[in-house]
């Protein structure tokens, strides 16, 4: 019998449902809905794709998250969520994800080997991991011991203090480290935030925010230039953040810093400058001489030539920021990171500020107002740390100022494992870092190959876990709990809730419990509260939330989801720069004492165009991806699946390059091929690739062979190198690379 609409309709009402055999073989499709409503909920919570972390509400239906927006009210997102964000409920589903733990039976180590993985109970991991980094620190010294992960959760911070581990290394030389140990010793820190809402006028040097998504930078230059506040974009290409400023200016790659000199001999020579500021709150007339002699020679004409803008365009725009107070953000991976002059561009950029009287001040950078959330050694002090002796496998004890505020450096590590202390490193546990992250990706592979046993935790099966022992798959932020205080809008203390809105995936375990586990097995007496029991995560983060004044529990502060403590902004007189007597440091006496340069000094990039290599090499991070994280993400995926090398037309002219033609780059240390892009908005002496492309790992689905390794191309360094180039802040130098382009 065929069944027609007819047949449904005189059926009718639930008796269509309750029809007899006359639908045979579809009737198990024609039941009546289940009478009990779906459990559907909305979750407060907040991103884990970038620093901001903005709120988000993620709506839950029977334990899965089906849709993730922004969340009103907070101080980052503002209701607003970035492509990433948005992805986050997709991402966490990820079918190729790191589903439990696993070890290697393939004795080979390679990108293209099969690791022949394995499936194996956490207790057996955790006790293999035990004993083999125990073993180590007995046979070997601590100094045996390669932690490649960042300083934190404070639970991890604890473990590595309490092994004596001297080489935790993490890729903030590629980031900010310059510009945090420039700060420290003239601001007092690094901080975030940036009052673009009342800025009076505003420079940015390379900064390029708007184009990665971050949403409160995004907010903020949109509400500076609603207000007619005047935006200046120094870019080597013209990108989303241009075209929102007032006027975009090209410059030759890695020549900023000669235009923030000028602009510092602009601000003196006339005296546009905040002189109740700066008479207060500075060392300038302990240095007046000094420092009005040094920048003295920098003139917008001297600069000109050597970055491509006219010296009359440098000379109003120092004009017009000293008379208008400007500001000039720094932030990651910047002109205080890209370069060998870095740490230079750091010291200029942050005399412009100083200079100008927009540190802690409304209208410039100023120092986060937070909640105070204790950290674990506060809530359980622990024993005395043993002492970390032992080698530096990374040079950084050569770098004072680097080692000063104890950050490793990517950028010197592969020679630090090859050829300064080769088979000094026997353990390494590398937490959420891919081998693409380095200069030079392949030599970091033939380092990690001479070491003896290899953990990594991490979410995906990237080429860092392929080339590993033991493998232990990570949590998601869906399944994460934590507070999240604001650092980049905030001039009151606001926190938000991180919180688990779905259960674990399989077993992936989160950091804290990982660290805990490991704790018990290698330093036990450290993981214990003063009664004696074990830490526990969640006590511990009820513990943090009580002291933090936040709710009495952490339920009580997840089901507030975001708590405001509204006080004015009160801007510092009294400044943390070190033995500084409370002030700011335009010349720092301790960059001269260790003998470095007290004022910034103009320096060349390391690497300048030649015959051979004619073009200037710049790579970016696009707002589409996290780092070389997300590119399996189906739907991030579909938005840009690969990378692409921008050139400038006339330049693919001269070398008969048509849009989509297969290009070759080649630097002095390595060669990629992509497709050619054919733009305008980039120099004709700039070639720009996208960060984040090549993965190796047969294991991602989607990503896999896809584009290329853009740090193919990029030279490494050695600590003595960057003494010489004077880049004591330790900046990596991701694009100081010159390169040669052909067609493949």
């Amino acid at each position: 019998m065929a069944i027609t609409r007819r047949h449904l309709f005189q059926a009718g009402g639930a008796g269509l449902f309750a029809a007899p055999s006359a639908f045979g073989a579809f009737e198990q499709y024609l039941q009546p809905a289940s009478r009990s409503a779906a459990d559907v909920r909305k979750l407060v919570t907040c991103c884990g794709f970038c620093t901001p972390a903005c709120g988000m509400q993620v709506t839950v239906q029977d334990g899965v998250a089906t849709f993730v927006e922004g969340l009103p009210g907070d101080a980052h997102g503002a209701g607003h969520l970035c492509g990433k964000g948005t992805s986050s409920a997709n991402f966490f589903y990820d079918p190729d994800r790191l589903k439990y733990p696993m070890k290697r039976t393939n004795p080979r180590r390679g990108l293209d080997d099969d690791p022949g993985f394995v499936r194996i109970s956490w207790t057996e991991a955790l006790d293999t991991i035990a004993e083999k980094f125990g073993g180590y620190i007995k046979n070997h010294g601590a100094e045996s011991l390669l932690f490649l992960s960042r300083n934190s959760p404070d639970l991890l911070t604890r473990l590595i203090n309490a092994l004596g581990i001297v080489n935790r290394v993490d890729h903030n030389d590629i980031c900010f480290t310059a510009d945090q140990a420039v700060r420290k010793y003239t601001t007092g820190g690094k901080t975030w935030c940036e009052d673009f809402e009342n800025a009076r006028y505003i420079v940015l040097f390379g900064w390029d925010l708007v184009a990665k998504n971050k949403i409160p930078a995004v907010k903020g230059i949109l509400a500076a230039r609603q207000k007619g506040v005047k935006v200046i974009h120094f870019s080597t290409n013209q990108t989303a953040t241009s075209r929102m400023a007032s006027e975009y200016i090209p410059v030759r790659p890695g020549s900023d810093p000669a235009i923030a000199l000028a602009m510092i001999n602009v601000m003196l020579t006339e005296n546009l400058f905040d002189q109740d500021f700066v008479t207060k709150y500075t060392n300038f007339h302990q240095y007046e001489s000094e420092i009005r002699s040094h920048f003295a020679p920098y003139t917008p004409e001297w600069a000109s030539p050597l970055c491509d803008v006219p010296a009359d365009v440098i000379r109003r725009i120092g004009q017009e920021f000293g008379r208008a107070r400007g500001m000039a953000p720094a932030y990651k991976k910047t002109l205080t990171a890209n370069y060998t002059n870095a740490t230079q561009m750091s010291h200029a950029q942050v005399i412009l500020q100083i200079l100008g009287g927009t540190i802690d001040r409304e209208g410039g950078n100023y120092f986060a107002r937070t909640h105070s959330v204790p950290g674990v050694d506060t809530v359980y002090p622990r024993p005395a740390n043993p002492p970390k002796t032992g080698r530096r496998i990374d040079g950084r004890d050569k770098l004072f100022f680097v080692n000063d505020v104890d950050q490793g450096i990517f950028a010197t590590l592969a020679d630090g494992m090859l050829r300064r202390y080769p088979g000094m490193i026997k353990g390494a546990f590398i937490n959420a870092y891919d081998v693409k992250g380095f200069p030079q990706p392949l030599r970091m592979v033939e380092a990690l190959k001479t070491v003896e046993f290899i953990v990594t935790y991490d979410f995906l099966p990237s080429d860092t876990v392929m080339l590993s022992d033991i493998v232990l798959p990570s949590s998601h932020q869906f399944e994460s709990n934590d507070i999240i205080t604001r650092n980049f809008n905030a001039k009151y203390p606001q926190s938000v809730v991180r919180q688990a809105v779905a259960a674990p995936y399989f077993e992936a375990r989160g950091t804290g419990n990982l660290v805990i586990e490991l704790g018990k097995r290698l330093c036990p007496d450290y993981f214990k509260t003063p009664d004696g029991a074990w830490i526990s995560g969640s006590t511990l983060l009820n513990e943090k939330t009580k002291r933090a004044g936040l709710g009495e529990t952490f339920a009580e502060f997840r089901a507030k989801g975001i708590v405001e403590s509204p006080a004015p902004f009160v801007p510092r007189t009294n400044f943390t720069a070190p033995n500084a007597g409370g002030k700011c440091q335009i010349y720092v006496p301790q960059f001269k004492d260790k003998g470095f340069e007290p004022l910034p000094h103009w320096h060349l990039k390391r690497e300048q165009p030649s015959a051979a290599y004619p073009y200037y090499f710049v790579t970016y991070i696009p707002g589409t991806h996290r780092r070389n994280t997300t590119q399996n993400c189906s739907i991030l995926h579909e938005m840009m699946p690969t990378n692409q090398v921008t050139i400038h037309p006339a330049t693919a002219a001269r070398h008969g390059i048509r849009e989509g033609d297969p290009v070759r780059i080649s630097s002095r240390v390595g060669a990629i091929e992509l497709p050619a892009r054919l733009s305008r908005t980039v120099r004709e002496d700039v070639v720009l690739v996208p960060h984040g492309f090549g993965h190796r790992s047969r294991s991602l689905g989607n990503a896999a062979n896809k584009g290329a390794r853009d740090g193919d191309l990029i030279p490494d360094l050695t600590p003595e190198e960057m003494l010489a180039l004077m880049d004591f802040g330790g900046s990596g130098a991701i694009m100081d690379a010159v390169v040669n382009i052909g067609r493949a």
